[in-house]
């Protein structure tokens, strides 16, 4: 009786493990074909980036250094950050401290390199799919990085190819080259962060908003249109063939400076008396500068001055170099209505500004349009 009992729980233990092993090797089978699936998901990827460098990647990448402050802000607009493992050293100041309220994560990312030297070492580190650099960046760095098999693609904003001078570029249709440039750029981001629909969205929606600026603004006369200038740093200002002169142009105004500065050049106060602008344009980001036009005594003369009409344009709005999304999306909007506030209303640019925040950052805006120009 004891043997027969024996045997019998023998076997039933037999039976029981044998079941445990079919199991357990058709659930490590299934979860190799999820993995495998997730694998074939992936597809290799050959373009070109807006230097003229060939990248081959498998995308969507998972893990990516962005050393580059548009392409940065726009992959949040995607909705693909959470892709980013490492960011430039300086994004506060070069962006913005909205974009810790928009992505509070960024605050604690290792930060492998600038705009202008990426740190080859630290960025091997965080084993990335791809590292996105800005036309400044060190092209030699960029050489080594690929060499131990790192792809690297520069994101410029600009159509027309690599240019001599990154922050100095001479370009055949400056509007076309940064209209063509920002959805190139929006594209490519799309597509390797796997949001290719969200980019196609934020491109219609740039599109619509600049529509929205042609129908109040287009059709003027070149004697009616507003002279204008626009300020960076104390040292230096946007001349020719620069983004932000083209978006003087589609709100309505003239750059007033195009003609005597070429790309990023520096200033005189007696060059802006000449110019005698009826607006000047800085940003918040950069304070010191509005200040600077708002309390020296050698600008006081100017006719922007004396009418009230620097205008600090607000971090949303993004008037620099190159543009970003938001420039297209929101910045010639709130530009026309800085130029012509009875063409283009407070309201409609809010709106507008709400509408983008909440569908492409996820978050409510809180930011304000501010007062027209004063005549």
């Amino acid at each position: 009786m004891n043997k027969l009992f024996g045997k019998r729980c023998i076997a039933l233990l037999t039976c029981v493990v044998m079941t445990v092993t079919f199991l357990t090797g058709c659930g490590a089978e299934r979860q190799e074909q999820t993995t495998s699936a997730v694998q074939q998901q992936k597809e290799t990827w050959n373009f070109v980036d807006q230097a003229g460098n060939e990248v081959t990647v498998k995308t969507p990448v998972d893990r990516m250094v962005v050393l580059q402050h548009h392409s940065l802000d726009i992959i949040c607009q995607l909705g693909g950050q959470d892709k980013i493992v490492g960011v430039e050293s300086t994004w506060k100041n070069d962006l913005g401290s909205y974009i810790a309220d928009i992505w509070p994560a960024i605050k604690d990312l290792p930060t492998p390199g600038t705009l202008e030297q990426p740190n080859v070492e630290e960025i091997a580190k965080l084993h990335p799919d791809i590292v996105i650099v800005a036309s400044q960046s060190d092209q030699a760095t960029a050489k080594k990085l690929r060499e131990m098999g790192i792809p690297v693609a520069v994101i410029s904003l600009r159509g027309e190819g690599k240019q001599k001078e990154a922050q100095n570029p001479r370009l055949a249709n400056a509007d076309k080259a940064y209209t063509d440039g920002l959805y190139q750029a929006i594209s490519i981001l799309g597509k390797l962060t796997g949001r290719d629909e969200q980019a196609k969205k934020l491109q219609a929606f740039c599109e619509e908003s600049r529509t929205m600026v042609e129908d109040a603004v287009g059709n003027m006369d070149d004697a009616q249109r507003v002279r204008a200038i626009a300020v960076e740093r104390k040292d230096s200002m946007y001349g020719n063939d620069k983004y932000v002169g083209c978006m003087l142009q589609r709100a309505g105004g003239i750059n007033a400076a195009a003609a005597d500065i070429q790309g990023n050049g520096a200033f005189t106060p007696e060059q802006i008396a000449k110019w005698d602008p009826d607006v000047i344009i800085t940003q918040d980001r950069h304070h010191d500068v509005y200040r600077m036009f708002t309390e020296d005594p050698a600008y006081a003369q100017l006719r922007a001055v004396q009418n009230g009409n620097v205008i600090e344009a607000p971090y949303w709005t993004k008037p620099w170099g190159n543009p970003d999304a938001d420039s297209f999306a929101l910045g010639e909007l709130w530009m026309a209505h800085i130029f012509y506030p009875d063409k283009v209303s407070a309201d409609a640019v809010l709106q507008r500004a709400k509408e983008f925040y909440k569908t492409f950052y996820g978050v409510d805006f809180t930011g304000t349009v501010g007062e027209g120009m004063r005549r």
